[in-house]
């Protein structure tokens, strides 16, 4: 019998942490998939802060007993909350963060990567720009960063789409694991060399001839783009994308951006190009990134 994909959610017990994994836990709930629960132990990390703080000798040790104590925990919390059959459990990692989970989730059926926005300051590489991108570009699992307190299911979502494969396994993504919730499908057109053209003495009149020409082409590729996502609904806006994604998903009062790891469009971009850290660094809400 084939295993039920897990979704799994990293911790590190902060308040960013505590915000992913009750977001983890309502999409485990509503979807039925089991939740798993890890934290990753850094024998490395505590011996330097044993040397900087001056720390007995063992202390690594206890505090890996106390982390497995809060593991169980949470455990139990989200059981007390969501029912003794709901199906979580806990696993304590040791070593990197990014490794450790990312050679984990290679191991386990797993449909979803659940991270907080910031860890503590001792693991604080900053979970987003550490932990998060390295996970990013080693695993094939959708990532989740969240950001706020998630006291309700995802309501209004914006998706960004340049067309390609990547953007429509972005939007497939989303429908399929918020089929509840309100979808925009969000295009940015721009002029390409609009500077260039502005320096060979184009007249304003020929760079908005050419803007309505972009805005048409763009507007045809939406409609057979829709088509294939419908009941979403498609938005398309002048700018640069990164820009126009972060105003239209505040303008919308969007509660999660959702967007691939590269596009194949007019702007084609590396495993994390700008588009996509721009995004990650610059959103007030979540942020689902799709493989």
């Amino acid at each position: 019998m084939q295993q039920t994909a897990n979704i799994v959610v990293a911790t590190d017990f902060s308040d960013g942490a505590r915000h992913a994994l009750r977001r983890a836990a309502l999409i485990a709930r509503r979807s039925g998939a089991p939740l798993v629960v890890v934290h990753v132990f850094n024998d490395g990390l505590w011996a330097r802060i044993r040397t900087e703080l001056g720390l007995v000798r063992d202390a690594a040790g206890h505090t890996a007993e106390v982390a497995q104590t809060r593991l169980a925990q949470l455990r139990d919390e989200l059981l007390d909350e969501f029912g003794a059959d709901f199906p979580v459990r806990t696993e304590m990692l040791s070593g990197r963060a990014a490794r450790a989970i990312g050679e984990y989730l290679t191991a386990l059926p797993a449909r979803l990567l659940v991270v907080g926005e910031h860890g503590e300051n001792w693991v604080r590489e900053a979970v987003l720009g550490g932990t998060a991108l390295k996970l990013l570009e080693n695993t094939r699992l959708p990532v989740l960063l969240v950001r706020r307190p998630a006291t309700a299911e995802y309501a209004r979502i914006v998706v960004a789409t340049d067309f390609s494969p990547t953007a429509d396994r972005a939007a497939r993504l989303a429908q399929a694991t918020f089929p509840e919730a309100w979808h925009c499908l969000l295009h940015a057109y721009s002029v390409h060399f609009e500077g260039r053209m502005r320096l060979a003495s184009a007249s304003d009149a020929d760079i908005e001839r050419y803007r309505e020409h972009e805005r048409i082409n763009a507007l045809n590729r939406m409609q057979t783009f829709v088509a294939r996502h419908r009941p979403a609904e498609p938005l398309l806006v002048h700018g640069y994308p990164a820009t126009a994604l972060l105003e239209q998903a505040r303008t919308l009062e969007a509660d999660l951006i959702v967007l691939g790891k590269h596009g194949g469009g007019t702007l084609e971009e590396n495993l994390l190009g700008s588009v996509t850290q721009n995004v990650l660094y610059h959103a007030g809400c979540d942020v689902l990134l799709s493989p």
